[in-house]
């Protein structure tokens, strides 16, 4: 009998814990390129259609890959020279071009993905001043397939402009990234790679199901629990 009993009880349990709201995360991607940068990439998402109060953040990932290339640098002066590379393409948000607030660190810090490799460049060879391929004062960096991504989160008070039955957009501006230890004295150039990414916008903590669940009111809620203790004693 007591068997029985613990398992009824387990059962209005389990009914308990199902007339609680759902939760679950709506995630919207969407994918930009392939292109040669520089270029600004408008982005277009669908508001949050639900109430305001179901949202307990908002967080916005920047992915970008950057694809081939060719990176160059010639020594022009009369010492050797030790060089690092860094070659590929950067992307990040647009405060003022986008139609909602995003977040800041997305805006001020690039999100890069890029090859690297340090050369030891000869004393200039005679061959001019720009970049002329060949002998000792040259190097080359071939651009690979490289990925990386960032994310910010969305301040809580402007989470009211992800809200509605509307859209937003979200700008991204992207570019060539070429960067060099040694700035003085060599000449560089590139065969810009190409870029692609996306930019994924999470709304974390909505009601599962359309825009926002609906929980059930507190007294149904007391009143259910009271129940069940009943049941229990």
């Amino acid at each position: 009998m007591a068997r029985i009993k613990h398992i009824i009880l387990l059962s209005l349990l389990a009914l308990l814990v199902g007339a609680l709201p759902a939760r679950a995360d709506i995630i919207q991607t969407q994918t930009w390129g392939s292109f040669i940068p520089p270029e600004t990439v408008g982005l277009t998402f669908n508001q949050y259609d639900g109430s305001l109060g179901d949202l307990t953040g908002i967080v916005i990932e920047l992915s970008i890959t950057t694809v081939g290339g060719l990176a160059e640098v010639d020594n022009e002066s009369a010492s050797p020279v030790s060089e690092s590379v860094s070659f590929g393409s950067s992307a990040s948000l647009d405060y003022f071009g986008s139609t909602v607030t995003v977040p800041l660190d997305l805006v001020l810090t690039t999100t890069k993905a890029y090859v690297s490799q340090s050369f030891n460049l000869g004393a200039d060879d005679g061959d001019g001043i720009g970049v002329q391929s060949g002998g000792a004062d040259y190097a080359s960096l071939a651009g690979g397939t490289v990925s990386n991504s960032a994310t910010g989160i969305v301040n809580s008070g402007v989470w009211s402009q992800y809200v509605g039955s509307g859209t937003y957009d979200i700008l991204l501006n992207v570019s060539a990234f070429l960067e060099l230890s040694v700035t003085g004295g060599v000449s560089q150039g590139s065969s810009p790679p190409t870029a692609n990414g996306f930019v994924t916008v999470t709304y974390q903590g909505v009601g599962g199901g359309g825009g926002g669940g609906s929980a059930p009111e507190p007294g149904s809620l007391l009143l259910l629990s009271s129940s069940l203790g009943g049941l229990a004693f």
